[in-house]
This record gives C-alpha cells, structure tokens and sequence, in this order.
C-alpha cells in the first residue's frame, strides 16, 4: 500500500527511463480531461470541472486561486487551477466520491524545491498532466506529489489536490495567529508531512532555471515563508509527526538534502544559495517587484 511517507524517493532517479516514456504519458494526458471532468460531477466537487480545452499554455494563470500574505500583496501566489491544467480527478477519488487516499493535514514545517529532470512539452497544461499520470497512474500515488509546480515562463500551478475550496495547498488559507495546515505530499520520502514541494518543469542537471521560473520561484517560496512564519535564513528541526524522528535542514531546502538524489539538478543545486538569499532579501523588506 502507498502511504504518504513513501512518496517521492524515485522521481527524480531513473533519469533515462522516464524521459523514455513521457512520450507515451503526454500523448495519453490529452485524454485525461474528460475523466476529470466526470470524476468532479461525480464528487459534487467545488469550481469548474475540466473541460478537455488544453487552452494556452503559456501566459497568465487563470480560473486561479490566489494566496496573500498579511501587508505583502507583493508575494502573493496566483495557481493556476487543477481544472484548468486538465487533472484527472477520476484517479483521486473512488466511485462513492471519497478520496483514494485520505488527505491528511499537518503544521508547515519547511520548503523543498524539486526539478521535474523531463521535458517540458510546448502545451504546459499537457507537460503537468504528464507528471501528474506518472505519479498518480503508473506510480498508483492517486494524485500529483508536488504541491506547486511552475512552468519556463514562471507560471504557477495547483499541485497535490487540498480539498473543494479554492485555496491551493492548505486546508484554508492561511491566517495570522494560525499555523497552517498543509496537506500531505508525496516528493520527500520519509519526511513529506509539513513539508511543501515546488518543483520547477525541466531538467537543471545541466542549465538553470530561465528567468521567469526562476523570479516565479523567488517570490513563491518569499510568499510561502511569510504565510506560514518560516525564517528562509536559518535552518529548522524537522520533526515526523508520525514517528517523532527530528533531523536538521535548511528552512529552504534541495530535494537532495533530505534523500539521495541530484534532484534539483546539478547546475542548478549548486548554485541554490543565490536563490534563497534572494528569498531571505524579499521576505525582510524588499517589496517584490
């Protein structure tokens, strides 16, 4: 049986094998909609149901669910909607309408930024489902392991479903006063509860991240850490709710320093310390731009 602490380990390992059958998972994506589309009717869930419309890929998100930090309006997270993207909601939820597996929330605990090591397809919207086939079918996750996912030109995309309401990740939108609550992934073995994974589309074994995916990440993971009262600067003791296990990372962290992986890339994971000094510059003051 998958459980939520299983998730995560492999998929950013066998590199070759993946990109072997992306082929076949993005061409299969485009039929995913209309399955999604029933799935939600079935569940009576909230919002628009997909459509099989891919839309343009690129641009501005739409149908979005937006997340604002208290006075930074600057930093806040527009996703672009499951619906919107195509996800097949058919694999999320059995036949009576309850979740193949129960979501299970818990207090944020840190950050983890992932590279998806595949190609990234000219339809964005196909590229997510893509990934979303990979692990919720073949890999029988039910859903998507990443919570937010954001595309070469900086777009941001709902990830791991968190219930009818339209706010993305949590379990309601985070208020002051309030740990929030965020639902449990699938992109970090052993130490997904708590922990929020972003992954960028592409392979940065060998090239960074363009400019528009990389300032998207910026200012996300700057968001995120004013939501949820992370310090972007320090390191943090995570600890398993499940098995109390405690162990020391950073509050911004690689896929690779919680697990034996490259992921998030080569190129890119060596020079990850810029990044999180710009997320520390945007969350102590400097306004976004």
């Amino acid at each position: 049986m998958w459980t939520a602490e299983c998730a995560g380990v492999a998929h950013c390992v066998g590199m070759t094998t993946r990109r072997a059958v992306l082929g076949g998972i993005v061409a299969a994506a485009g039929g995913l909609v209309t399955g999604a589309a029933a799935a939600s009717a079935a569940a009576g869930a909230a919002g628009p149901a997909a459509t099989g419309k891919a839309g343009a890929a690129k641009g501005k998100a739409r149908n979005a669910g937006a997340l604002t930090p208290p006075g930074r309006s600057d930093l806040t997270i527009t996703a672009r909607k499951r619906a919107e993207w195509g996800a097949n909601e058919a694999v999320r939820v059995k036949p009576d309408g309850s979740e193949a597996w129960a979501l299970r929330f818990s207090p944020v605990q840190g950050l983890v930024v992932h590279h998806s090591a595949l190609p990234v397809e000219a339809d964005r919207n196909a590229t997510v489902r893509g990934i979303h086939e990979l692990h919720a079918v073949r890999r029988q996750w039910a859903d998507i392991g990443y919570h937010l996912v954001i595309d070469p030109e900086g777009v941001v995309y709902e990830g791991r479903y968190s219930g009818r309401d339209a706010v993305p990740i949590f379990d309601a939108h985070p208020v002051q006063g309030r740990k929030p609550l965020v639902v449990t992934g699938g992109h970090v073995s052993g130490h997904n509860m708590g922990n929020i994974g972003i992954c960028l589309l592409g392979d940065m074994t060998a090239a960074q991240p363009g400019a528009g995916a990389r300032s998207s990440l910026v200012r996300t993971l700057a968001g995120l850490s004013v939501l949820c009262g992370l310090d972007p600067a320090v390191d943090f003791e995570y600890v398993n709710p499940d098995n109390g296990a405690r162990v020391t990372k950073p509050t911004i962290s690689r896929h690779r320093d919680w697990v034996g992986t490259a992921c998030p890339g080569e190129a890119f994971a060596t020079q990850f310390d810029t990044v999180r000094a710009e997320v520390v510059r945007l969350v102590k003051g400097q306004r976004a731009r």
